[in-house]
C-alpha cells in the first residue's frame, strides 16, 4: 500500500469555519490575496472572510474572598473545573454574555465590577474575556445539563491545574490570585 500525498489545498479551505459562499449575495469565493493572505472573497461584492473569532465571556464570581467554579458534566472536559461562563451571542455585548452564562449555569445574578483578563488561542480562534464579578441575588443552583457542581474555593484550595477545563480557567484564576484592589 502506498500513501498518497494529500492534494495541495489552501490553509483557507482547510479551516472548519471559512465560509465557502457570500453571506451577502451567495457568490461562490475565490482566494484573493489581502493583507498579505490567501482569504476567502467574493469576486462580485467584494466580502472577504477574515475567519471569525469565538468570543467567550466568563466570570470570577467572588463571596467572601472565595471564587466560584463549575464542575463540567459533559463533553472532553467532564469532571473538570471551570470559571461559569461561555459563547458571546450576535445579538449581545461581552458582558451581557458573561452575565446571562453565570445566571445559566449558577442561578446567581450578578453584577460586573470589571474586566480581570483577556486570554486568546491561535488555530481555531477565541479570544475569552474574564470579568470580575458579585452576587446580586439568586442560590447556587447549577443547571443540570452543564455542570455536576458548584464551589466556592479559598485561593489556597483551588483545584490543581489538571483538573481545570481549560487554560483560559487557569489564565483566570491566576490573575484573580495576583488582583489587588485599589488603595484609598
Amino acid at each position: 500500500m502506498t500513501e498518497r500525498s494529500a492534494p495541495s489545498v489552501p490553509s483557507w479551505q482547510r479551516r472548519e469555519a471559512a465560509f465557502t459562499f457570500c453571506p451577502r449575495d451567495g457568490t461562490k469565493l475565490v482566494p484573493t490575496r489581502i493583507d498579505g493572505r490567501d482569504r476567502p472573497a467574493c469576486p462580485v461584492c467584494g466580502f472577504a472572510d477574515f475567519f471569525h473569532v469565538q468570543i467567550g465571556a466568563n466570570t470570577i464570581v467572588e463571596r467572601g474572598g472565595q471564587v466560584l467554579l463549575v464542575r463540567l458534566n459533559y463533553g472532553p472536559r467532564d469532571g473538570h473545573w471551570s470559571l461559569p461562563g461561555g459563547l458571546v451571542e450576535a445579538d449581545e455585548t461581552l458582558e451581557q454574555a458573561a452575565i446571562r452564562e453565570t445566571k445559566e449555569e449558577t442561578n446567581f445574578a450578578v453584577s460586573l465590577d470589571g474586566l480581570l483578563a483577556t486570554w486568546t488561542r491561535r488555530g481555531l480562534p477565541l479570544l475569552v474575556v474574564i470579568y470580575r464579578a458579585h452576587i446580586v441575588s439568586g442560590d447556587l443552583r447549577v443547571a443540570p445539563d452543564e455542570a455536576s457542581e458548584g464551589r466556592f474555593f479559598p485561593r489556597e484550595e483551588l483545584p490543581p491545574l489538571d483538573e481545570l477545563a481549560w487554560p483560559s480557567t487557569a489564565h483566570g484564576l491566576d490573575a484573580w490570585r495576583a488582583y489587588e484592589p485599589p488603595r484609598p
